[in-house]
């Protein structure tokens, strides 16, 4: 029997955080939530982070910089470059580069629209994608097709610009809705966990009782869906940790002062 896998998302970086939420959304839809009676649970989970997106954004208005974009698609332009060969292999007229194309392929599948992520997102994934194409198990396949240097400085690159966004978020993320995200987060996990917990009860009801195989497939698809945006997101922060980084999502902020909000609250453009 089918059930959702448990995720500890305190661990979670704010850009990681927001992008599992919405993708999430994404696989919930308002119309399978109607079907299923689930509306007033979704509607929850819906308006509160609707509040956490307006402080993310508001954060990466803040983040971004000339300097950052300019780091952000040099790292962009090596991805790209690289998914472009692998992509290019898998019509190479040696069998032997072929193969290795479509083997490297499978491992880019999960990343492939990485660069199009948030700041946060983006570099987790490129960080897993490279450690997966520099390790043994694809290592042989990079040296066939003449990748080792592209994705060493892909590597290169993101760390550089983990460790710029890192420095600017520091110094000039706004403290005032840094701190709306610190609150906003735990309501929006709860009212996640709620409307998931009404997911799995509806699906153990048709096992054990109704066994309706429209339902089964519908409800066990969203099942599986989760659970895979959640195992991606557990092995992401696992990999941090292992690379010695903080587990903590942000620093944690000072609280803010009610008689002095912040002035500067104009900020750029969000940075998708």
């Amino acid at each position: 029997m089918k059930e959702f896998i448990k995720i500890n998302l305190n661990n979670a970086r704010n850009g990681e955080h927001y992008q599992y939420h919405n993708d999430v959304l994404d696989i919930i839809s308002e119309g399978f939530a109607t079907q299923y009676l689930l509306s007033p649970l979704r509607t929850t989970y819906t308006t509160l982070f609707a509040e956490e997106d307006r402080a993310y954004k508001q954060n990466q208005a803040y983040a971004k910089t000339k300097e950052i974009e300019e780091c952000d698609r040099k790292r962009d332009d090596l991805f790209v470059f690289v998914r472009q060969m692998i992509d290019s292999g898998l019509y190479h007229p040696v069998p032997e580069k072929r193969a290795a194309a479509e083997r490297l392929s499978f491992a880019l599948k999960p990343y492939r629209l990485a660069n199009q992520q948030p700041f946060a997102e983006n570099t987790a994934l490129v960080t897993n994608l490279t450690q997966d194409l520099l390790g043994e198990d694809y290592r042989d396949d990079v040296h066939l097709l003449d990748l080792q240097g592209p994705v060493e400085m892909l590597d290169k690159a993101n760390n550089e610009f983990n460790t710029l966004y890192g420095m600017r978020s520091g110094e000039k993320l706004e403290r005032y809705e840094r701190d709306n995200m610190k609150a906003i987060r735990p309501k929006v996990d709860e009212a996640f966990r709620s409307l998931i917990g009404g997911i799995g009860a509806l699906y153990q009801v048709n096992e054990l009782i109704t066994h309706d195989i429209v339902k089964a497939e519908e409800l066990g698809g969203v099942i599986d869906r989760v659970n895979a945006l959640s195992r991606q997101l557990q092995e992401t922060i696992a990999r941090r940790r292992s690379k010695g980084g903080s587990p903590d999502p942000e620093p944690e902020p000072p609280a803010p002062d009610p008689q002095n909000p912040p002035a500067d609250v104009g900020g750029g453009s969000e940075t998708p």
